[in-house]
């Protein structure tokens, strides 16, 4: 996942960049998008509109949380927009498939959409799936979508590692193995009833079951003024996920007789009823793709009618990268996503 690298790790540069102050995001706001998906429409596949439980397939809108030029998003991967899906509890990864951009007009409204049509996800044949769509530029992650039946985090039985990776793996799956609720005095409560979590992030390389050396330090990867070695990110319900300050505590468990290392972040506070979406990434260069977890008594994602996006600008804003080579059609015909909004 190539786009994986500057999104991941330069998420991380998200924090330094929020905290310079406004003037960053006047330079950049009215160009680099805050994408959020806004609209998940199951379908059967041959675009068809299903319930949830009986769908195929999904067309996924994502929307600007702030102003942008209704012209082509950036292609450049420092702040291309990426959307990104993890099935059931495995790492995200990019969607199969390329977005059509189109110029919406809804309520007086103009603004661009990215419309991504006919994703796999096929829920009539496994209704226990579940799938989490995420979107993001290089120094944004925007709210989490769960699109399944029933969308709890089920994980009775972690990842066990097979072995080691190598020394220095270039690719990672940061997989979140346990969530523990509790309450103030670390003592065991129910989901719906916990204040705190204690949330255990495994190391492996990607696209394996290898875990990362016993000795292997986030800490030699880390890229100059990032802020850790590993955050954690964290949205409670439509809100975007956000970075938290590094507090893992680096542990080791046992599994087969061998001993592997671990990062725990405890006492992470939570509002019994509350759905909360995590995500774990390590910083540096390596390349990460997160699982996300989904904690909550009811984990499904509403939101019936998105709040619009601030309209185009009526004088276009030049952007700092050379001028897009595809414009917005608004005489385009609406997909079907589209369609529930116009």
């Amino acid at each position: 996942m190539r786009l994986a690298k500057p999104l991941f790790a330069l998420l991380l540069a998200s924090v330094a960049l929020l905290a310079a102050g406004d003037q960053v995001a006047l330079a950049q706001g009215h160009w680099q998008w805050m994408p959020r998906v806004a609209i998940v429409w199951p379908h059967d596949g041959q675009g068809h509109q299903t319930s949830v439980d009986r769908s195929r397939a999904v067309n996924v809108a994502v929307w600007p949380e702030n102003q942008v030029n209704c012209s082509s998003p950036p292609t450049d991967p420092l702040q291309a927009t990426v959307l990104l899906m993890a099935v059931n509890n495995e790492p995200a990864v990019p969607v199969p498939v390329t977005p059509q951009l189109v110029l919406r007009t809804v309520d007086g409204v103009t603004f661009p959409s990215l419309e991504y049509n006919n994703i796999p996800a096929d829920l009539a044949a496994h209704p226990g799936d579940k799938y989490t769509f995420v979107a993001g530029t290089g120094t944004y992650l925007g709210p989490a979508w769960v699109h399944a039946a029933d969308p709890r985090t089920f994980l009775p039985d972690p990842v066990i590692p097979t072995g080691y990776s190598g020394p220095d793996p270039k690719e990672l799956d940061a997989r979140i193995q346990v969530v523990w609720p509790h309450d103030a005095n670390g003592q065991y409560a129910p989901v719906e009833r916990a204040t705190f979590v204690n949330i255990a992030v495994d190391l492996f390389e990607h696209g394996t079951n290898k875990s990362v050396p016993l000795d292997y330090e986030l800490a030699a990867h880390r890229v100059p003024g990032e802020i850790g070695p590993l955050l954690l990110y964290a949205a409670k319900e439509n809100d975007p996920m956000l970075g938290s300050p590094p507090s893992a505590e680096r542990v080791t468990y046992t599994a087969n007789g061998q001993t592997f290392p671990r990062w725990v972040f405890n006492n992470v506070p939570v509002q019994p009823g509350r759905q909360y979406h995590f995500a774990a990434l390590p910083a540096g260069l390596n390349v990460a793709y997160p699982s996300i977890w989904t904690h909550g008594p009811d984990a499904r994602t509403y939101l019936p009618t998105p709040e619009l996006p601030p309209a185009c600008p009526t004088r276009v804003i030049a952007r700092p990268s050379p001028a897009p080579t595809e414009s917005c059609d608004p005489n385009a015909p609406p997909t079907p996503a589209a369609r529930l909004q116009n």
